[in-house]
């Protein structure tokens, strides 16, 4: 058990949602205790109390930490994106790679159903911009819900496989380097055509 620390009132509530990714990450979203919280922080229950009325409440404190986080990493991803509606969607899968790898716990935590449902989603955003792209003749006309599917599929999953350990030691380059690599993959998809995805030459 950690010795008790000092906090000061202002920096204290942080420092709890920062020991309660490290219990969800280690328990789960219903096996972890607000108590367990308390002994990571080195701080009494009460002390948690005074902040969070409740394992939701806090769950929910978590949820906003992770989502505020990861859209600060998208957001700064299509600033420098090509204004091109694949580039910018494509950004958005690297981005949350990124993400994932440099921050697993804030990644395992909002993946996990507990949290992920008291998170905003961007999905309304996302979908948003692949109808308009669609409009403009820039993506291929194949329903938004397929798409979507199967890019939060390949993002996500190759998100868990850095997380998880199962591509070796991963480094900011190398995320970069395998999201660009798959987000290309599904910007061209594997029937042969003329077209290239913005940002990659055409091979030969």
């Amino acid at each position: 058990m950690p010795a008790k620390t000092a906090y000061h009132h202002g920096n204290l509530k942080p420092a709890l949602i920062a020991a309660a990714l490290k219990e969800i990450s280690r328990e789960g979203p219903d096996g972890f205790s607000l108590r367990g919280v308390a002994r990571r922080a080195g701080v009494s229950a009460p002390a948690v109390y005074r902040h969070f009325e409740d394992k939701e409440h806090l769950l929910a404190a978590v949820a906003t930490e992770c989502s505020e986080r990861m859209a600060a990493t998208v957001a700064a991803a299509q600033a420098k994106a090509s204004p091109h509606p694949l580039a910018q969607f494509r950004a958005i899968g690297i981005a949350l790679v990124q993400f994932a790898a440099a921050n697993p716990e804030h990644f395992r935590a909002i993946s996990m159903p507990g949290v992920l449902g008291k998170s905003p989603g961007r999905s309304e955003q996302d979908a948003a911009r692949i109808a308009a792209g669609q409009r403009a003749g820039l993506i291929a006309d194949i329903p938004v819900d397929d798409i979507m599917l199967a890019a939060n599929a390949l993002v996500t999953g190759l998100a868990h496989m850095i997380v998880e350990g199962q591509l070796g030691p991963v480094d900011d380059k190398r995320a970069t380097e395998l999201a660009t690599a798959v987000t290309g993959v599904i910007g061209v998809g594997l029937v042969p055509r003329d077209e290239v995805v913005p940002g990659r030459k055409k091979t030969s």
